[in-house]
């Protein structure tokens, strides 16, 4: 029962901290960074590439994944 206490309160805490650095990311890029994997996620991400290139969503986004392959894409057509 211990451990599973802690394991979570480490979940709770790894939630609160994602939660704050997206929300620090928001504010640098002055944009609303949706989370997850919706439509508006491709469209919060094709909106930095515009702004800032590849290679600062490379920075703040997981490029294996499929929602940033396919704000990649939409804007390589």
């Amino acid at each position: 029962m211990q451990s599973t206490r802690g394991v979570a309160a480490a979940s709770i805490l790894a939630r609160e901290e994602f939660l704050r650095r997206l929300h620090k990311l928001s504010q640098y890029h002055r944009s609303n960074l949706p989370k997850g994997a919706s439509q508006q996620v491709v469209i919060a991400a094709r909106e930095i590439i515009k702004k800032n290139g590849e290679e600062e969503l490379k920075k703040i986004a997981k490029p294996h994944f499929k929602t940033t392959k396919d704000a990649l894409m939409g804007l390589k057509r």
